[in-house]
């Protein structure tokens, strides 16, 4: 494991930006002795930090389960070595709350979709912990190579990939200072992996919501900006999940309509249609 300089519980919570009562479940983790299953995640993320593999395999054995809370707990201990690979690779401390915000944030939304303390996205997180996604202004960036063909990139060719974090509005100013940013960001921390297209994989780049969707809204500017590639894929619950923050599709009828974008998710799913996953790119200004 890699030497962790000691920060205090509350910084590392403030870093994470973790509040309320996931605040308080993390500070009891951080202050009992560490589980043997954290230690085996932390054992892992360090291997990690700084590599490109994206696997994450199963780490439980029939001795030793590591669990979901295993896995928060290694993450909070994490906190000081990902802070240092950051600072030595001069990465702007800003940049570094706002990258690993995202796990107060995925906190908050399992609670919010399940009502308890819990992570059930820590895969997606492991990104964030080795040091391959950054937050730059509204939307998040992730170094990687290419898993499927993308026209007018080589197959090992380094790409970034766009996500956009639950966190405001999307508006076509903050979507367009973050692509600005990204690219000098990159060429300045990873000048040995050049990038110059970014591509994104979402339920908003479903060709279905470009053609009913209003042109003039965030989400249509957003979507405009890519030039589609491969076939969608179905993805029945994504624009389910990631408009009501529920995976049930059993109560539909219950979910509010309040917004167009609800309305459209619904009624479509209701009509026999299933809403998919599109695929775009584009290159970096």
């Amino acid at each position: 494991m890699i030497p962790q300089t000691v920060l205090s519980t509350e910084l590392s919570l403030d870093y994470l930006d973790v509040a309320g009562e996931d605040r308080a479940e993390c500070q009891l983790l951080l202050e009992r002795q560490i589980s043997p299953g954290a230690e085996v995640v932390q054992d892992f993320l360090s291997a990690r930090l700084g590599s490109f593999n994206t696997a994450v395999p199963e780490l439980s054995t029939a001795a030793l389960p590591v669990t979901e809370r295993d896995w928060i707990e290694g993450m909070l201990r994490f906190v000081p070595a990902i802070r240092n690979w950051h600072a030595e690779r001069d990465i702007p401390d800003s940049v570094t709350l706002d990258t690993l915000a995202d796990f107060g944030r995925n906190l908050a939304i399992n609670r919010r979709v399940h009502g308890r303390f819990g992570m059930d996205t820590w895969t997606w997180l492991t990104h964030l912990f080795a040091g391959r996604i950054f937050a730059l202004g509204r939307l998040q960036f992730l170094l990687h190579q290419p898993e499927s063909a993308i026209p007018g990139v080589a197959d090992d060719e380094w790409i970034l990939g766009i996500h956009i974090p639950e966190n405001g509005a999307l508006s076509t100013h903050a979507v367009a200072e973050s692509l600005a940013c990204a690219g000098p960001f990159f060429t300045r921390h990873f000048p040995d992996k050049p990038v110059k297209t970014a591509n994104c994989e979402s339920w908003l780049l479903d060709p279905y919501l470009r053609a009913h969707i209003d042109k003039w809204s965030n989400i249509s500017r957003f979507t405009a900006l890519f030039t589609p590639y491969g076939i969608p894929r179905d993805e029945p619950t994504d624009a389910v999940y990631f408009t009501f923050r529920t995976r049930s599709m059993g109560r539909l009828s219950e979910l509010p309509r309040t917004t167009a974008l609800q309305q459209l998710v619904l009624e479509r799913i209701e009509s026999g249609g299933s809403w998919q996953l599109g695929f775009g790119h584009l290159t970096l200004p």
